[in-house]
């Protein structure tokens, strides 16, 4: 229960103002005079001082900035029947919350303290939203760096003996195949997080280098079909004008495309389509891709590209990346926003049930590579200096 201390030298208006607010709820604490005020907010921790700004006992502006420093985050509501804009201005600065000129109805008074209480009550809880982001940050900068190494040497060993494992059976070379696929996946998984962690931080670089949208998609496709033969999804490309190259980091926006097919496949069931697809408007070159499987609520829309955001109920859950209604850790769509938005570039979803789902990529076609370097081709294997987004 949010508790309020009242302080005001009118006992019938303390008395009535109490009645007004306890009928709404709250708990009220009564003070007579700015000195008895200060006691009671020593003692107890109030969520909000609704106090008169003339007191027999001293000026409310400096009892205002008293009472902060003894209780920071305690909210003020200042009363006034001598309301001026100067009065106004200089109750505000000394950290009221918000003015309440008198004489006022019952309804005023209301509003007022529900708006008070109200604001406190999202400024608590966008500190709690703070802290636990800033815990969900250490966490993944966690995972990245102290799960990296382990797993790098589990995969390097079970790799060296499945090359040397002649003396192996064949159902222990294909548990060996087993865990090898395992550990790579989550390595990949690391990866994942380690890239959504440096776009969080703003550390994301772009290796720009000339890109075919249309061969980007063709081969994105190529290869996700032939990973889910057993689907029996129809997946095409959709050709129109010859596109000239747009400069853009290849690994990165093959990685967004790649998680975009994967999302329609989980989501599109068997016998369905989807269709990619390329074109130029202007500056911009839009990637987009489409598929006729279950859609996305509107309800859920604003939150699908937040990381560890899933659509699907949980209990459902499978790891599986390409059966229907699959699911993963909820990063991959994370992942291409943080990527578009380094490329300096814009996301637009369309969906709705049972229609199916598209989403297009609108990024700059001039977007500027770093100027050349004769000798970075053969420090990078080829591939253009890094630019931070």
């Amino acid at each position: 229960m949010n508790k309020i201390l009242l302080v005001d030298d009118d006992e019938i208006f303390r008395n009535v103002t109490t009645k007004v607010l306890s009928r709404e709820g709250y708990s009220i604490d009564q003070a007579a005079s700015l000195r008895e005020a200060e006691e009671r907010i020593r003692q107890e921790d109030y969520a909000l001082l609704l106090t008169d700004m003339k007191m027999p006992d001293g000026d409310g502006v400096q009892t205002i900035r008293e009472f902060k420093e003894i209780r920071p985050n305690l909210d003020v509501v200042v009363m006034t029947g001598y309301g001026t804009l100067d009065t106004v201005i200089e109750s505000l600065r000394a950290g009221a919350t918000d003015i309440l000129f008198k004489p006022c109805s019952s309804q005023q008074l209301k509003d007022t303290i529900h708006k008070a209480i109200h604001k406190r009550e999202l400024t608590e809880q966008n500190k709690q939203l703070r802290v636990l982001n800033e815990m969900k940050d250490k966490f993944l900068n966690l995972v990245s760096h102290e799960f990296r190494t382990p797993l790098t040497l589990i995969h390097g060993y079970l790799a060296l003996f499945q090359k040397q494992g002649g003396t192996l059976s064949p159902q222990q070379l294909d548990t060996l195949g087993i865990l090898v696929k395992a550990t790579r996946k989550l390595i990949t998984l690391v990866n994942n997080i380690e890239m959504l962690t440096q776009a969080i931080e703003g550390e994301m670089q772009l290796f720009l280098q000339p890109i075919e949208a249309v061969k980007l998609l063709s081969d994105v496709l190529a290869e996700m079909k032939s990973s889910v033969p057993e689907r029996n999804l129809g997946m095409r490309l959709e050709t129109g004008e010859p596109l000239e190259p747009f400069y853009g980091d290849s690994i990165r926006l093959r990685q967004a495309c790649m998680e975009l097919i994967q999302n329609s496949i989980r989501n599109t069931p068997d016998g369905g389509e989807i269709v990619a697809g390329a074109r130029r408007e202007g500056n911009r070159v839009a990637l987009w891709i489409q598929d006729n499987g279950i859609g996305i609520p509107e309800s859920e829309q604003g939150k699908i590209f937040e990381p560890f955001y899933e659509v699907a109920d949980t209990e459902l859950h499978t790891s599986s990346v390409s059966s229907f209604r699959g699911g993963g850790l909820g990063i991959g769509l994370a992942q291409v926003r943080a990527i578009v938005h380094a490329h300096q570039g814009s996301i637009h979803l369309e969906s709705a049930p049972g229609k199916g789902t598209r989403i297009e990529l609108s990024l700059p076609a001039d977007l500027e590579p770093p100027h050349h370097d004769f000798m970075q081709p053969y420090l990078s294997g080829g591939r253009e200096r890094p630019v931070s987004s």
